[in-house]
């Protein structure tokens, strides 16, 4: 098997679906020897931010020294991206010899009558075998979808759980309010873990502080007030950190957006956990690390004149918050957009938020069978909000409509990451010298 044919059949099993529970998943690694026991954990979910927390994470144990895995998805331009060891993507022959021990441990269940496990089920069998093989001192392990019965959640002992922004999102799966979804995403917390929460709507915080309560676990809450921007530029944003468990004050965060803000502090209190814990991580560690990271697709600028950017905003709160980063860092710029969503997602709310900031308005259809297609958003938009919408077959036409000579615009790729994975590897080919 090449790497080719091991990414050929772990998509392959797509056709088994989503199938949210944990007796399949704890089949597998049974008779896989159970890797993840023998493994150290960060569990990181929510709804939007557990990417770029968890990339920060990552990137300051790899600093600090520590052999690092970081376990993400959906990838954006190549399936290796979603299992990653110290920052860098799985090498092929890695990512083939874990995909063909999780097979040969597939045909013994099935041979036994045991259903096929699903993709997810399989990327994250491959992870946490690659990550046992490699001896990794930590895994930052992000959850897929939802917590409760997401494959990630066959751990049993994490050393910090992080609950990140909660919105609705997944409802046909999750749960129809923000209760339903808090309670899915709390649901990783074990009995006595220590848990960092990211600052949430009331009804959402109730539930987590209330399922943390029941496991007898430590809740540390972040606060807004412990960190502070005192610039930005497109390069970077310097911020001040307020907190007093950390020997940091100012440092540059190569992430952009008052979101990122927020998302590093809770990154940065997952840390200060660790180190009460033993973990020998210092400022300059944490300095180093963050004025590096890179989290592809999140607000990622390529070309200043004009600006080229495309951000991985896929649900109406992701929008919102790229709307005010567009108003803060380019405010009375005119906006060329190219949009596409999932059906599934709160597209009418997105485009509330998204249509006030744009002159020109291009819709795509992402690369998914759950697309809404461009020619139908471009329908939609124009029917609701009377503007001038074209749409583009494929995104070669729509990179290749960008006119480089006007210089003072901003035309931005925003929506499924399943479209802009596609728009930054034609950007970066045909744009960027």
């Amino acid at each position: 098997m090449n790497v080719s044919e091991a990414i050929t059949y772990i998509e392959a099993t797509h056709k088994f679906g989503t199938r949210l529970g944990l007796e399949s998943m704890s089949l597998l690694l049974n008779e896989m020897g159970n890797p993840q026991d023998k493994l150290k954990f960060i569990h990181v979910a929510g709804t939007n931010g557990k990417g770029s927390t968890a990339s920060m994470i990552s990137g300051i144990l790899k600093t600090a020294g520590y052999k690092t895995g970081l376990f993400t998805s959906p990838f954006l331009e190549a399936f290796n991206e979603r299992i990653q060891l110290n920052s860098e993507p799985i090498e092929d022959d890695g990512l083939v010899a874990a995909t063909v021990f999780v097979k040969e441990h597939i045909e013994v269940l099935m041979a036994q009558g045991e259903p096929h496990p699903t993709e997810f089920e399989m990327v994250t069998a491959v992870g946490l075998q690659y990550f046992y093989e490699k001896q990794v001192d930590l895994v930052v392990l992000e959850v897929g979808l939802g917590g409760r019965l997401d494959a990630t959640n066959i751990i049993k002992d994490p050393l910090a759980v992080v609950i990140m922004s909660i919105s609705m999102d997944h409802t046909d799966y999750l749960g129809t309010t923000l209760g339903e979804i808090a309670y899915e995403k709390a649901s990783i917390i074990k009995e006595g873990s220590d848990v960092v929460v990211y600052p949430q709507a009331p009804e959402a915080m109730k539930v987590i502080l209330d399922f943390a309560k029941s496991k007898n676990a430590s809740v540390i809450l972040v606060n807004p007030d412990d960190i502070s921007i005192v610039d930005f530029n497109t390069k970077h944003q310097t911020l001040k950190y307020l907190g007093t468990t950390l020997p940091l004050k100012e440092f540059h965060l190569k992430l952009l957006g008052n979101h990122q803000s927020l998302n590093c502090l809770t990154a940065l209190e997952v840390i200060s956990l660790l180190i009460s814990k033993g973990f020998h991580i210092d400022g300059s560690h944490i300095e180093e690390a963050l004025s590096q990271v890179v989290f592809p697709g999140r607000f990622e600028i390529f070309l200043e004149s004009p600006v080229v950017l495309i951000d991985g905003a896929h649900n109406s709160n992701g929008i919102q918050a790229f709307v005010q980063n567009m108003n803060q860092y380019f405010p009375k710029k005119k906006v060329n957009l190219y949009f596409g969503m999932l059906e599934d997602k709160d597209i009418e709310e997105s485009l509330s938020y998204l249509i006030p900031i744009a002159a020109t308005i291009h819709t795509l259809t992402p690369n998914s069978d759950r697309a809404m297609p461009a020619e139908e958003m471009a329908t939609l938009i124009h029917n609701e909000y009377k503007k001038s919408v074209d749409f583009y077959d494929n995104m070669d036409a729509a990179v290749r409509s960008i006119d480089l000579n006007r210089t003072k615009e901003v035309n931005v790729f925003v929506g499924s990451l399943y479209m802009i994975g596609e728009a930054r590897t034609l950007i970066r080919k045909n744009l960027v010298k």
